[in-house]
Protein backbone atom coordinates (compact mmCIF):
# COMPACT_ATOMS: atom_id res chain seq x y z
CA UNK A 1 0.00 0.00 0.00
CA UNK A 2 2.85 2.38 0.43
CA UNK A 3 4.68 1.51 -2.56
CA UNK A 4 1.73 2.45 -4.23
CA UNK A 5 0.83 5.34 -2.72
CA UNK A 6 4.86 6.66 -3.33
CA UNK A 7 4.17 6.06 -6.82
CA UNK A 8 1.32 8.77 -7.17
CA UNK A 9 3.24 11.81 -6.89
CA UNK A 10 5.40 10.20 -9.94
CA UNK A 11 2.72 9.49 -11.96
CA UNK A 12 1.02 12.48 -11.90
CA UNK A 13 4.28 14.79 -12.39
CA UNK A 14 4.71 12.30 -15.83
CA UNK A 15 0.94 13.14 -16.93
CA UNK A 16 1.39 16.53 -15.95
CA UNK A 17 4.58 16.78 -17.95
CA UNK A 18 3.41 14.98 -21.29
CA UNK A 19 0.21 17.32 -20.92
CA UNK A 20 2.52 20.28 -21.08
CA UNK A 21 4.51 18.72 -23.85
CA UNK A 22 1.67 18.44 -26.23
CA UNK A 23 0.66 22.08 -25.59
CA UNK A 24 3.71 23.09 -26.48
CA UNK A 25 2.99 21.53 -29.91
CA UNK A 26 0.05 23.51 -30.27
CA UNK A 27 0.31 26.06 -32.92
CA UNK A 28 0.61 29.69 -31.81
CA UNK A 29 -2.48 31.74 -32.13
CA UNK A 30 -5.11 29.03 -31.25
CA UNK A 31 -7.99 29.84 -29.98
CA UNK A 32 -11.18 27.50 -28.08
CA UNK A 33 -14.30 29.05 -27.53
CA UNK A 34 -13.26 32.35 -28.61
CA UNK A 35 -10.09 32.47 -26.25
CA UNK A 36 -6.47 32.64 -27.56
CA UNK A 37 -4.40 30.38 -25.82
CA UNK A 38 -1.16 31.27 -24.86
CA UNK A 39 1.48 28.77 -26.26
CA UNK A 40 3.79 26.60 -23.32
CA UNK A 41 7.00 26.88 -23.95
CA UNK A 42 8.11 23.83 -21.85
CA UNK A 43 12.22 24.21 -21.34
CA UNK A 44 11.86 28.85 -21.67
CA UNK A 45 14.08 28.78 -18.54
CA UNK A 46 16.92 26.30 -19.82
CA UNK A 47 17.06 27.38 -23.41
CA UNK A 48 17.18 30.99 -22.52
CA UNK A 49 18.91 33.38 -25.15
CA UNK A 50 21.82 34.99 -24.17
CA UNK A 51 21.14 38.66 -23.84
CA UNK A 52 24.10 39.71 -25.91
CA UNK A 53 23.08 37.60 -28.81
CA UNK A 54 19.09 37.80 -29.08
CA UNK A 55 18.00 37.80 -32.37
CA UNK A 56 17.71 41.34 -33.98
CA UNK A 57 13.96 42.57 -35.19
CA UNK A 58 13.35 42.91 -38.68
CA UNK A 59 12.30 46.11 -40.53
CA UNK A 60 8.84 47.47 -40.31
CA UNK A 61 6.27 46.32 -42.53
CA UNK A 62 5.20 49.78 -45.27
CA UNK A 63 3.16 51.98 -43.05
CA UNK A 64 -0.17 51.34 -44.30
CA UNK A 65 -3.91 53.23 -43.29
CA UNK A 66 -4.94 52.22 -39.78
CA UNK A 67 -8.95 50.95 -39.18
CA UNK A 68 -8.91 53.18 -35.59
CA UNK A 69 -6.77 55.46 -33.92
CA UNK A 70 -6.08 54.46 -30.62
CA UNK A 71 -7.42 56.61 -27.53
CA UNK A 72 -4.65 58.77 -25.36
CA UNK A 73 -4.55 56.43 -22.93
CA UNK A 74 -2.19 53.32 -21.66
CA UNK A 75 -2.42 50.27 -24.44
CA UNK A 76 -3.51 47.01 -23.26
CA UNK A 77 -0.98 45.62 -25.04
CA UNK A 78 -1.63 42.03 -26.76
CA UNK A 79 1.77 40.16 -26.01
CA UNK A 80 3.31 38.68 -29.37
CA UNK A 81 3.53 35.39 -30.24
CA UNK A 82 6.32 33.05 -30.48
CA UNK A 83 6.05 32.72 -34.17
CA UNK A 84 5.99 36.35 -34.72
CA UNK A 85 9.50 37.11 -32.67
CA UNK A 86 10.53 33.60 -34.43
CA UNK A 87 10.09 35.16 -37.97
CA UNK A 88 12.41 38.31 -37.01
CA UNK A 89 15.73 39.06 -38.87
CA UNK A 90 18.70 41.56 -38.27
CA UNK A 91 16.72 45.35 -38.36
CA UNK A 92 18.28 48.21 -40.22
CA UNK A 93 19.61 50.77 -38.71
CA UNK A 94 17.33 54.09 -38.04
CA UNK A 95 19.99 57.25 -37.62
CA UNK A 96 20.07 60.28 -35.76
CA UNK A 97 18.74 62.95 -38.10
CA UNK A 98 19.88 66.91 -37.99
CA UNK A 99 17.78 69.96 -38.24
CA UNK A 100 18.71 71.74 -34.65
CA UNK A 101 19.86 75.25 -36.91
CA UNK A 102 17.93 77.29 -35.34
CA UNK A 103 18.23 76.08 -32.02
CA UNK A 104 22.26 75.59 -31.98
CA UNK A 105 22.36 79.28 -33.70
CA UNK A 106 20.42 80.50 -30.32
CA UNK A 107 22.59 78.65 -28.02
CA UNK A 108 25.81 80.29 -29.56
CA UNK A 109 24.45 83.68 -28.68
CA UNK A 110 23.47 83.08 -25.71
CA UNK A 111 26.98 81.47 -24.84
CA UNK A 112 28.46 84.81 -26.39
CA UNK A 113 26.05 87.32 -24.55
CA UNK A 114 23.74 85.16 -22.35
CA UNK A 115 20.77 86.54 -24.40
CA UNK A 116 18.01 83.74 -23.12
CA UNK A 117 17.17 80.58 -25.22
CA UNK A 118 13.72 78.66 -24.01
CA UNK A 119 13.05 75.00 -24.66
CA UNK A 120 9.14 73.20 -24.71
CA UNK A 121 9.94 69.74 -23.57
CA UNK A 122 6.52 67.97 -23.86
CA UNK A 123 5.79 64.09 -23.10
CA UNK A 124 3.85 61.48 -21.21
CA UNK A 125 4.79 59.48 -18.11
CA UNK A 126 7.96 59.05 -19.23
CA UNK A 127 9.01 62.97 -18.01
CA UNK A 128 6.57 63.14 -15.25
CA UNK A 129 7.52 64.84 -12.45
CA UNK A 130 10.58 66.59 -13.93
CA UNK A 131 12.09 63.14 -14.81
CA UNK A 132 14.43 63.39 -17.72
CA UNK A 133 14.26 67.19 -17.75
CA UNK A 134 15.39 68.20 -14.81
CA UNK A 135 18.60 67.09 -15.20
CA UNK A 136 18.42 67.93 -18.91
CA UNK A 137 17.62 71.48 -17.81
CA UNK A 138 20.73 71.53 -15.32
CA UNK A 139 22.96 70.77 -17.65
CA UNK A 140 22.35 73.28 -20.11
CA UNK A 141 21.86 75.38 -17.34
CA UNK A 142 25.27 74.60 -15.98
CA UNK A 143 26.51 75.09 -19.55
CA UNK A 144 24.86 78.14 -21.16
CA UNK A 145 23.60 79.80 -17.87
CA UNK A 146 19.96 80.35 -16.53
CA UNK A 147 17.94 79.62 -13.59
CA UNK A 148 14.56 78.47 -12.94
CA UNK A 149 11.99 75.00 -13.29
CA UNK A 150 10.35 76.92 -16.25
CA UNK A 151 6.65 76.77 -16.91
CA UNK A 152 4.30 75.16 -13.85
CA UNK A 153 1.00 74.75 -14.26
CA UNK A 154 -1.25 75.93 -11.10
CA UNK A 155 -2.04 72.41 -9.96
CA UNK A 156 -0.71 69.39 -11.22
CA UNK A 157 -0.91 65.43 -9.84
CA UNK A 158 3.11 65.62 -9.65
CA UNK A 159 3.28 68.76 -7.16
CA UNK A 160 3.12 65.69 -4.25
CA UNK A 161 6.82 64.17 -6.02
CA UNK A 162 8.19 66.18 -8.15
CA UNK A 163 11.59 67.28 -6.59
CA UNK A 164 12.42 70.54 -8.60
CA UNK A 165 9.41 72.30 -7.27
CA UNK A 166 7.17 72.47 -4.33
CA UNK A 167 3.67 73.36 -5.01
CA UNK A 168 0.37 73.26 -3.21
CA UNK A 169 -2.88 74.84 -3.97
CA UNK A 170 -6.56 75.61 -3.07
CA UNK A 171 -9.00 72.92 -3.66
CA UNK A 172 -11.51 75.02 -5.30
CA UNK A 173 -9.96 75.33 -8.52
CA UNK A 174 -11.80 74.19 -11.54
CA UNK A 175 -10.06 72.36 -14.45
CA UNK A 176 -10.18 71.54 -17.79
CA UNK A 177 -7.24 69.23 -20.08
CA UNK A 178 -6.67 67.01 -22.61
CA UNK A 179 -8.49 64.40 -21.59
CA UNK A 180 -12.13 66.30 -20.56
CA UNK A 181 -14.61 65.04 -23.00
CA UNK A 182 -15.80 68.21 -23.79
CA UNK A 183 -13.93 71.44 -23.88
CA UNK A 184 -16.01 74.82 -23.35
CA UNK A 185 -15.23 77.10 -25.79
CA UNK A 186 -14.91 80.04 -23.81
CA UNK A 187 -12.16 78.62 -21.33
CA UNK A 188 -9.78 77.35 -24.00
CA UNK A 189 -6.78 75.09 -22.73
CA UNK A 190 -3.16 76.77 -22.76
CA UNK A 191 0.20 75.16 -23.72
CA UNK A 192 0.82 72.47 -20.47
CA UNK A 193 -2.70 71.17 -22.19
CA UNK A 194 -4.55 72.69 -18.67
CA UNK A 195 -6.87 75.86 -18.02
CA UNK A 196 -7.66 76.76 -13.99
CA UNK A 197 -10.91 78.73 -13.60
CA UNK A 198 -10.30 80.42 -9.75
CA UNK A 199 -13.52 80.53 -7.55
CA UNK A 200 -15.08 83.89 -8.63
CA UNK A 201 -16.25 85.63 -5.49
CA UNK A 202 -19.95 86.01 -3.85
CA UNK A 203 -21.45 89.56 -4.01
CA UNK A 204 -20.45 89.83 -0.34
CA UNK A 205 -16.71 89.20 -1.27
CA UNK A 206 -16.67 92.12 -3.45
CA UNK A 207 -14.57 94.82 -1.20
CA UNK A 208 -11.78 96.46 -1.45
CA UNK A 209 -8.28 93.89 -1.42
CA UNK A 210 -8.07 89.77 -1.61
CA UNK A 211 -10.57 87.90 0.63
CA UNK A 212 -8.77 84.99 2.44
CA UNK A 213 -11.67 82.90 0.86
CA UNK A 214 -9.66 83.80 -2.70
CA UNK A 215 -8.46 80.76 -4.62
CA UNK A 216 -4.60 80.11 -4.56
CA UNK A 217 -1.68 78.59 -6.02
CA UNK A 218 1.66 78.55 -3.58
CA UNK A 219 5.29 76.96 -4.95
CA UNK A 220 8.73 77.22 -2.87
CA UNK A 221 11.78 75.97 -4.72
CA UNK A 222 13.69 73.09 -3.70
CA UNK A 223 15.88 70.30 -5.25
CA UNK A 224 19.17 68.81 -5.77
CA UNK A 225 20.25 71.71 -7.95
CA UNK A 226 20.97 75.09 -7.10
CA UNK A 227 19.52 76.89 -10.19
CA UNK A 228 16.16 76.29 -8.99
CA UNK A 229 16.06 76.69 -5.54
CA UNK A 230 15.23 80.56 -5.66
CA UNK A 231 13.16 82.27 -7.82
CA UNK A 232 14.88 85.54 -9.82
CA UNK A 233 11.41 86.44 -11.41
CA UNK A 234 8.21 84.39 -13.09
CA UNK A 235 5.83 85.25 -15.13
CA UNK A 236 2.21 84.31 -14.72
CA UNK A 237 -0.04 83.48 -17.82
CA UNK A 238 -3.55 83.83 -17.65
CA UNK A 239 -6.70 84.96 -19.94
CA UNK A 240 -9.41 87.80 -20.03
CA UNK A 241 -11.90 88.44 -17.65
CA UNK A 242 -13.50 91.22 -15.51
CA UNK A 243 -11.59 94.55 -14.84
CA UNK A 244 -11.51 94.53 -11.41
CA UNK A 245 -9.88 91.19 -11.26
CA UNK A 246 -6.74 91.05 -9.22
CA UNK A 247 -3.96 88.89 -8.03
CA UNK A 248 -2.18 89.14 -4.53
CA UNK A 249 1.22 87.94 -5.00
CA UNK A 250 3.20 87.16 -1.32
CA UNK A 251 7.24 87.04 -1.76
CA UNK A 252 9.83 87.07 0.85
CA UNK A 253 6.62 88.17 3.75
CA UNK A 254 5.69 91.19 1.42
CA UNK A 255 2.35 91.69 -0.13
CA UNK A 256 1.86 93.36 -3.29
CA UNK A 257 -1.46 93.32 -5.42
CA UNK A 258 -2.06 93.45 -8.90
CA UNK A 259 -4.35 93.63 -11.51
CA UNK A 260 -5.21 91.57 -13.99
CA UNK A 261 -5.96 94.17 -16.63
CA UNK A 262 -4.84 92.14 -19.64
CA UNK A 263 -7.66 91.19 -22.28
CA UNK A 264 -5.95 89.43 -24.58
CA UNK A 265 -6.39 85.55 -25.32
CA UNK A 266 -2.99 85.09 -23.24
CA UNK A 267 -1.29 88.02 -21.07
CA UNK A 268 2.03 87.84 -19.01
CA UNK A 269 2.75 89.29 -16.41
CA UNK A 270 6.24 89.46 -15.17
CA UNK A 271 6.89 89.33 -11.58
CA UNK A 272 10.27 90.08 -10.08
CA UNK A 273 11.11 89.92 -6.72
CA UNK A 274 13.62 92.51 -4.88
CA UNK A 275 15.78 89.43 -4.30
CA UNK A 276 15.25 86.18 -5.34
CA UNK A 277 12.76 84.63 -3.62
CA UNK A 278 12.38 81.24 -2.01
CA UNK A 279 8.47 81.05 -1.94
CA UNK A 280 5.79 82.85 -4.36
CA UNK A 281 2.02 82.70 -3.16
CA UNK A 282 -0.78 84.22 -5.67
CA UNK A 283 -4.33 84.38 -4.64
CA UNK A 284 -6.64 85.56 -6.90
CA UNK A 285 -9.90 87.65 -6.58
CA UNK A 286 -11.87 87.39 -9.72
CA UNK A 287 -15.16 88.46 -10.26
CA UNK A 288 -16.37 86.08 -12.83
CA UNK A 289 -14.83 82.97 -14.23
CA UNK A 290 -11.14 83.39 -15.48
CA UNK A 291 -9.30 81.54 -17.15
CA UNK A 292 -5.36 81.23 -15.40
CA UNK A 293 -2.65 79.01 -16.97
CA UNK A 294 0.03 78.61 -14.92
CA UNK A 295 3.28 80.12 -13.63
CA UNK A 296 7.01 80.41 -15.07
CA UNK A 297 10.15 80.61 -12.83
CA UNK A 298 13.18 81.91 -14.92
CA UNK A 299 15.58 84.23 -15.49
CA UNK A 300 16.24 86.99 -18.00
CA UNK A 301 19.69 84.93 -19.57
CA UNK A 302 20.84 81.57 -20.22
CA UNK A 303 18.71 78.65 -21.03
CA UNK A 304 14.99 78.15 -19.57
CA UNK A 305 13.25 74.74 -20.01
CA UNK A 306 9.32 73.75 -19.70
CA UNK A 307 8.32 70.42 -18.88
CA UNK A 308 4.65 69.58 -20.65
CA UNK A 309 4.21 66.18 -18.81
CA UNK A 310 0.56 64.58 -19.63
CA UNK A 311 -0.03 60.88 -18.35
CA UNK A 312 -1.20 58.36 -20.67
CA UNK A 313 -0.70 60.85 -23.98
CA UNK A 314 0.37 59.70 -27.13
CA UNK A 315 0.98 63.35 -28.46
CA UNK A 316 -2.03 63.47 -30.77
CA UNK A 317 -4.21 64.98 -28.36
CA UNK A 318 -2.04 68.28 -28.35
CA UNK A 319 -4.42 68.96 -31.32
CA UNK A 320 -7.27 70.15 -28.53
CA UNK A 321 -5.06 73.13 -27.58
CA UNK A 322 -6.70 75.84 -29.77
CA UNK A 323 -4.21 77.15 -32.77
CA UNK A 324 -5.10 80.99 -31.64
CA UNK A 325 -3.39 80.02 -28.12
CA UNK A 326 -0.60 78.12 -29.05
CA UNK A 327 -0.12 81.02 -31.29
CA UNK A 328 -0.84 83.44 -28.28
CA UNK A 329 2.01 81.44 -26.39
CA UNK A 330 4.00 81.80 -28.95
CA UNK A 331 4.10 85.49 -28.96
CA UNK A 332 5.59 85.60 -25.51
CA UNK A 333 7.78 82.29 -24.92
CA UNK A 334 9.40 82.33 -28.77
CA UNK A 335 10.78 78.61 -28.26
CA UNK A 336 13.70 78.01 -30.17
CA UNK A 337 13.65 74.23 -29.56
CA UNK A 338 10.58 72.10 -29.14
CA UNK A 339 11.18 68.64 -28.20
CA UNK A 340 8.13 66.25 -28.56
CA UNK A 341 9.37 62.74 -26.66
CA UNK A 342 5.97 60.54 -26.96
CA UNK A 343 5.60 56.45 -27.73
CA UNK A 344 5.16 54.44 -24.86
CA UNK A 345 1.49 54.91 -25.05
CA UNK A 346 1.34 54.07 -28.92
CA UNK A 347 3.47 51.04 -29.24
CA UNK A 348 1.61 47.75 -28.67
CA UNK A 349 1.96 44.52 -30.77
CA UNK A 350 -1.10 44.65 -32.31
CA UNK A 351 -0.52 47.75 -33.85
CA UNK A 352 1.11 46.27 -37.57
CA UNK A 353 2.11 49.72 -38.86
CA UNK A 354 2.06 53.35 -37.79
CA UNK A 355 1.42 55.06 -41.07
CA UNK A 356 -1.51 56.37 -38.85
CA UNK A 357 0.72 58.00 -35.80
CA UNK A 358 2.81 59.92 -38.55
CA UNK A 359 0.10 61.14 -39.90
CA UNK A 360 -1.67 62.91 -36.94
CA UNK A 361 1.37 63.99 -35.60
CA UNK A 362 2.48 65.75 -38.91
CA UNK A 363 -0.83 68.08 -37.85
CA UNK A 364 1.05 68.68 -34.62
CA UNK A 365 4.35 69.40 -36.17
CA UNK A 366 2.60 71.45 -38.65
CA UNK A 367 1.03 73.27 -35.58
CA UNK A 368 4.30 73.90 -33.23
CA UNK A 369 6.12 75.04 -36.49
CA UNK A 370 3.68 77.84 -37.03
CA UNK A 371 3.03 78.78 -33.46
CA UNK A 372 7.07 78.80 -32.96
CA UNK A 373 8.37 80.19 -36.08
CA UNK A 374 11.83 79.97 -34.54
CA UNK A 375 12.46 77.08 -33.25
CA UNK A 376 13.66 74.17 -34.01
CA UNK A 377 11.35 70.72 -33.51
CA UNK A 378 13.11 68.09 -31.80
CA UNK A 379 11.24 64.01 -32.38
CA UNK A 380 12.86 61.66 -29.86
CA UNK A 381 12.38 58.20 -30.71
CA UNK A 382 10.88 55.58 -28.82
CA UNK A 383 12.23 53.81 -25.79
CA UNK A 384 12.97 50.33 -25.72
CA UNK A 385 9.82 48.51 -24.16
CA UNK A 386 9.73 44.69 -23.12
CA UNK A 387 6.96 42.36 -23.77
CA UNK A 388 6.61 38.73 -22.08
CA UNK A 389 7.27 36.53 -24.91
CA UNK A 390 7.58 32.67 -24.38
CA UNK A 391 8.21 33.33 -20.47
CA UNK A 392 10.78 36.27 -20.93
CA UNK A 393 11.08 39.67 -21.39
CA UNK A 394 12.09 40.94 -25.00
CA UNK A 395 11.88 43.74 -26.83
CA UNK A 396 8.64 44.20 -28.23
CA UNK A 397 8.34 43.87 -32.11
CA UNK A 398 6.61 47.10 -32.11
CA UNK A 399 9.40 48.81 -31.09
CA UNK A 400 11.06 48.82 -34.14
CA UNK A 401 7.88 49.97 -36.33
CA UNK A 402 7.05 52.83 -33.96
CA UNK A 403 10.80 54.51 -34.86
CA UNK A 404 10.76 53.95 -38.49
CA UNK A 405 7.36 55.93 -38.99
CA UNK A 406 8.76 58.49 -35.58
CA UNK A 407 12.13 58.78 -38.08
CA UNK A 408 9.85 59.22 -41.15
CA UNK A 409 7.66 62.22 -39.26
CA UNK A 410 11.00 64.13 -38.64
CA UNK A 411 12.42 63.67 -42.02
CA UNK A 412 9.12 64.66 -43.93
CA UNK A 413 8.89 67.85 -41.77
CA UNK A 414 12.28 69.04 -41.78
CA UNK A 415 12.58 68.06 -38.03
CA UNK A 416 15.65 66.68 -35.69
CA UNK A 417 15.22 62.68 -35.09
CA UNK A 418 17.44 61.28 -32.14
CA UNK A 419 16.80 57.20 -31.63
CA UNK A 420 16.39 56.48 -27.66
CA UNK A 421 16.37 53.11 -28.71
CA UNK A 422 19.65 52.90 -30.00
CA UNK A 423 21.38 55.19 -27.20
CA UNK A 424 20.08 52.79 -24.35
CA UNK A 425 21.52 50.01 -26.17
CA UNK A 426 19.08 48.26 -28.75
CA UNK A 427 17.13 45.19 -28.96
CA UNK A 428 16.58 44.35 -25.05
CA UNK A 429 18.22 46.85 -23.26
CA UNK A 430 15.29 47.08 -21.20
CA UNK A 431 15.50 44.07 -19.77
CA UNK A 432 19.19 45.08 -18.62
CA UNK A 433 18.00 48.49 -17.37
CA UNK A 434 15.59 46.41 -15.32
CA UNK A 435 18.02 43.93 -14.13
CA UNK A 436 21.04 46.60 -13.51
CA UNK A 437 21.98 46.55 -9.90
CA UNK A 438 20.85 49.60 -8.53
CA UNK A 439 18.14 49.23 -11.11
CA UNK A 440 17.63 52.15 -14.30
CA UNK A 441 13.51 51.04 -14.89
CA UNK A 442 11.02 49.65 -12.90
CA UNK A 443 9.23 46.26 -13.42
CA UNK A 444 6.93 47.17 -15.60
CA UNK A 445 9.84 46.94 -18.42
CA UNK A 446 8.39 50.26 -19.89
CA UNK A 447 9.00 53.12 -17.82
CA UNK A 448 12.72 54.18 -16.28
CA UNK A 449 13.07 55.08 -12.40
CA UNK A 450 14.76 58.54 -11.52
CA UNK A 451 18.56 56.91 -12.18
CA UNK A 452 17.34 55.92 -15.54
CA UNK A 453 15.99 59.33 -16.44
CA UNK A 454 19.70 61.26 -15.13
CA UNK A 455 21.15 58.50 -17.88
CA UNK A 456 18.83 59.58 -20.78
CA UNK A 457 18.88 62.98 -20.10
CA UNK A 458 22.95 62.52 -19.89
CA UNK A 459 22.31 61.06 -23.19
CA UNK A 460 20.21 64.00 -24.68
CA UNK A 461 22.56 66.21 -23.32
CA UNK A 462 25.49 64.46 -25.17
CA UNK A 463 23.60 64.42 -28.11
CA UNK A 464 22.91 68.10 -27.98
CA UNK A 465 26.48 68.95 -27.36
CA UNK A 466 27.71 66.72 -30.64
CA UNK A 467 25.26 68.69 -32.73
CA UNK A 468 26.52 71.81 -30.84
CA UNK A 469 30.20 71.37 -31.35
CA UNK A 470 29.65 69.58 -34.95
CA UNK A 471 26.14 70.57 -36.16
CA UNK A 472 24.83 67.54 -39.07
CA UNK A 473 23.52 69.33 -41.97
CA UNK A 474 19.93 69.64 -42.34
CA UNK A 475 17.17 72.20 -44.13
CA UNK A 476 17.62 75.61 -44.11
CA UNK A 477 16.07 77.87 -41.54
CA UNK A 478 15.77 81.25 -41.89
CA UNK A 479 17.82 83.80 -39.64
CA UNK A 480 15.70 83.93 -35.96
CA UNK A 481 13.29 87.14 -35.61
CA UNK A 482 12.58 89.33 -32.73
CA UNK A 483 9.10 88.34 -31.91
CA UNK A 484 6.51 91.50 -31.91
CA UNK A 485 5.13 91.63 -28.52
CA UNK A 486 2.20 94.07 -29.38
CA UNK A 487 0.81 90.71 -30.70
CA UNK A 488 -2.37 88.77 -29.09
CA UNK A 489 -0.41 88.29 -26.10
CA UNK A 490 1.83 91.10 -25.04
CA UNK A 491 3.72 90.83 -21.88
CA UNK A 492 2.74 93.12 -18.75
CA UNK A 493 6.09 94.18 -17.62
CA UNK A 494 6.66 95.48 -13.67
CA UNK A 495 10.15 96.44 -12.99
CA UNK A 496 11.76 96.33 -9.48
CA UNK A 497 11.54 100.28 -9.21
CA UNK A 498 8.05 100.58 -9.62
CA UNK A 499 4.59 100.95 -7.51
CA UNK A 500 3.71 97.47 -9.06
CA UNK A 501 6.91 95.73 -8.28
CA UNK A 502 7.17 92.98 -5.70
CA UNK A 503 9.29 94.19 -2.91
Amino acid sequence: MNSSRSQNPFLLVLLTVGLLGLLSLLKPGLTVGGVELRPVRLLADILRKDPTAVARLDAPPPNGPATATPADTVAAAAPPDSAEVAAKTRAPSVPNLGGLDSFLAALRQTKADGSPVRIAYFGDSMIEGDLITGDLRNSLQTEFGGTGVGYVPINSITADFRGTIHQTFSDDWKEYNLVTPKLPTEYPLGISGHVFLPRALASGDSTAGTPASASWAEFRGGGPFAAVRRFEQAQLFYGPGAARDEVLVTTNGHEVPHALTGSRAVNAMLLKPGVPARTMRLAFATHRPRPVYGVSFESSRGVVLDNFSFRGNSGMSLTRIPFKELAAFGKVLDYRLIILHYGVNVASASNKSYGWYARAMTRVVDRMQRAFPNASILIVGMSDKSSRIDGEFQTDPSVPRLLAAQQQLAQRNHAAFWNLFEAMGGENSMVSWVEESPALANKDYTHVNSRGAHKIAGLLFDFLMQQYAHPTPGPTTKPATRVDSSGPAAAQTYAPDTASAIQ
